[in-house]
């Protein structure tokens, strides 16, 4: 009987400490996280902590953050799938990794686009430029919209990160977005993920063909708020996974921010993620199209 297929759209690695030292075995370490699995799991990265921030100061960091990522993805063909970060502040470095990993190496989206975190709107001319040579690649657009929507910090002002994406999407309504991390979190009066899909629904009549929705929390309420008024071929799993604790790192699905794989509200692993779709009343075919069905097809991934 062949392994249940996990494609997960969204997860971020870094191979330096914060001191920016190269971290011992981390190679090795991040494929045993797939590999301590019984489901065929799958990764698609970018980067994290000390990469990530470079990616945010120089052009440098645009060039090197990438080069880390097409390095290792290189190291583990049909496991891990690179993710092309970018930053607009630095256009020409966005341009050229954006050829040399959409177009040489394979890279099956680019994003995840942190706006909050390198200052920048995404109803923008330079979005708006780096967006359209996506299209080149046809390749999806991973954006940041707050799980929480707190706003109590930059990355939680989630209804204004929406409306800043429905300015991008009227400048390129071609393109394909991946709403990243869209579902989570334990509210349940309503879930966070309804206010947003009040907004899309607003602002378009349905969710839109061209939109992916993220399930980070499968333990959420908000995952009963999309099976219903999402369609299903339009979900996926993306649980913005990280490399901050390790090696050896925590195990896959934990949840963000859990800092011990003891402190996780459930059992972390792929198959407690599906027990959880059922229970939100997903069938077994719903299953494969969040787990792995969508994502083969919206990134082209055969194998």
């Amino acid at each position: 009987m062949s392994r249940r297929v996990w494609i997960d759209t969204h997860i971020h690695v870094c191979d330096l400490g914060p001191d920016g030292l190269p971290r011992p075995g981390f190679t090795e370490a991040l494929l045993a996280v797939p590999g301590a699995e019984e489901a065929d799991l799958r990764f698609v990265v970018s980067p994290d902590g000390e990469r990530l921030s470079r990616v945010g100061e120089s052009a440098e960091g645009v060039i090197e953050g990438n080069g880390f990522i097409r390095d290792l993805v290189r190291r583990a063909p049909g496991r891990l799938y690179g993710s092309c970060m970018v930053n607009p502040h630095f256009p020409d470095a966005s341009r050229t990794m954006m050829d040399r990993c959409l177009g040489e190496s394979g890279f099956v989206q680019l994003g995840e686009m942190l706006q909050y975190m390198m200052d920048y709107r995404l109803d923008s001319d330079a979005v708006e430029e780096l967006v359209r040579h996506a299209l080149d690649f046809d390749v999806p657009v991973q954006v940041h919209i707050s799980t929480s929507n707190r706003m109590t910090h930059n990355s939680s002002w989630g209804v204004e990160q929406l409306q800043d994406l429905f300015g991008l999407v009227d400048r390129v309504p071609e393109a394909k977005y991946i709403l990243a991390h869209l579902v989570g979190m334990q509210d349940d009066d309503p879930p966070v993920v309804d206010q947003y899909l009040d907004l899309v629904e607003a602002r378009f009549g349905a969710w839109p063909e061209r939109f992916w929705a993220e399930i980070r929390d499968f333990n959420s309420p908000g995952v009963r708020s999309v099976l219903g008024r999402v369609p299903a071929n339009r979900l996926l799993a993306g649980t913005d996974w990280v490399t901050r604790v390790g090696p050896p790192f925590l195990p896959y699905g934990v949840v963000f921010d859990v800092k011990r794989a003891e402190d996780n509200p459930y059992a972390p692993r792929v198959e407690s993620m599906v027990q959880f779709l059922r229970e939100a009343g997903a069938d077994e075919a719903t299953v494969r199209l969040i787990g792995g069905g969508n994502a083969r097809e919206l990134l082209r991934i055969s194998d």
